[in-house]
């Protein structure tokens, strides 16, 4: 492979940071290195890396940033080319689900010297990615979610700042704030349930004593649940493990009905609710004769028409009136991954 490598920063809200990082890596062998002005030039960036034949580019910035990025490279290179390019990301964000499903360390010194290891080590991992299409459009990401986070994404948007670009206020307790204002209004069953048509995949129970399973070619249910979330990595965003139970590369995405009854339930159960340990909630709903949070693996879900749908795909907020189908796309393309996350899927071919 190539070992040249493009880095494109987003200065984004965190200008200093991203300075700091040119700084870090101004010196390094074989580097290009970029700030992007705005989403036109950003894409034109990844044109310019796709153009040159390199085989590394590293993304600087967000899970928004993230998601350009890999939309930019699905429209840009063919397949020959993306078998070609591994892409890593710093932490540049206030979320930074991607980084955290990645176990991209924290600290700025520390996520260089992992990428400069995975790129001279050439760690890379394929990863599934998922399609959305929607109103005639289609969009890449790892993240789809319909719903109260949805709902929460745009309280939160609301929450702008005053100077600058007035874009919404980043960090963790925007979001928190938005979130405790739109569970408390809107986190119960919906009163009109929706349709949900499911293929090739299987329902997946896991519990604190018993698992169960059972595998369908076409599955069609009626949900009343108030979240929907569907996904090829775990982490929404600060450390939230929404999908847990995913794994990147297996060829399916995890999709979650998540049956929340009261805003109480939220609270009461929060600290699993946040942890992925919805094993532990479905035991106790289970024993009241309640709703369990349902956990599917699939390859293709549609969602029927619903007229101003909000959703989200890696936080990226949506709006639609129509049906909006999600389809897996295996191994849709090469991250470089920490020599941590690496060895989790080589665990015995450097011992044999």
């Amino acid at each position: 492979m190539n070992q040249n490598f493009h880095l494109i920063i987003n200065p984004g809200r965190f200008p200093w940071f991203s300075k700091e990082l040119g700084k870090l890596m101004r010196y390094v062998r074989g580097g290009t290195i970029v700030e992007s002005r705005d989403a036109d030039h950003f894409r034109e960036l990844i044109r310019q890396f796709v153009a040159s034949g390199d085989s590394y580019l590293l993304i600087w910035g967000g899970d928004g940033t993230a998601n350009l990025a890999l939309n930019a490279l699905m429209e840009e290179a063919d397949d020959e080319r993306r078998s070609q390019i591994a892409v890593g990301f710093l932490r540049g964000g206030s979320g930074n689900g991607i980084q955290d499903s990645y176990e991209v360390p924290k600290g700025l010194s520390a996520q260089v010297k992992t990428y400069l290891r995975s790129m001279r080590e050439n760690l890379t991992q394929r990863v599934d990615l998922i399609r959305v299409e929607y109103d005639g459009k289609e969009r890449y990401g790892q993240l789809f979610g319909s719903g109260l986070d949805a709902k929460i994404l745009k309280e939160r948007n609301n929450n702008k700042r005053f100077t600058g670009d007035k874009a919404p206020r980043a960090g963790f307790f925007p979001y928190i704030t938005a979130a405790v204002r739109v569970v408390w209004n809107e986190a119960r069953l919906r009163n009109q349930p929706e349709i949900i048509r499911m293929k090739e995949g299987r329902f997946a129970f896991r519990g604190t004593r018993t698992n169960a399973e059972f595998p369908f070619d076409r599955y069609e249910i009626s949900s009343r649940a108030p979240l929907i979330e569907a996904g090829v990595r775990p982490y929404f965003g600060w450390y939230y493990k929404i999908c847990p139970d995913v794994v990147c590369n297996d060829g399916f995405f995890d999709a979650y009905l998540f049956n929340v009854t009261t805003p109480f339930t939220v609270g009461f159960h929060l600290f699993y609710l946040w942890n992925g340990l919805y094993n532990r909630i479905n035991q106790w709903q289970a024993k009241r004769s309640l709703p369990l949070i349902e956990h599917y693996k699939i390859k293709e879900m549609i969602l029927k028409a619903e007229r101003g749908r909000l959703f989200h795909i890696d936080g990226e907020l949506k709006k639609s009136d129509g049906d909006i189908k999600i389809q897996v796309v295996p191994k849709a393309m090469k991250f470089l991954v920490p020599t941590s996350f690496h060895e989790k899927f080589h665990p015995i071919h450097e011992h044999v």
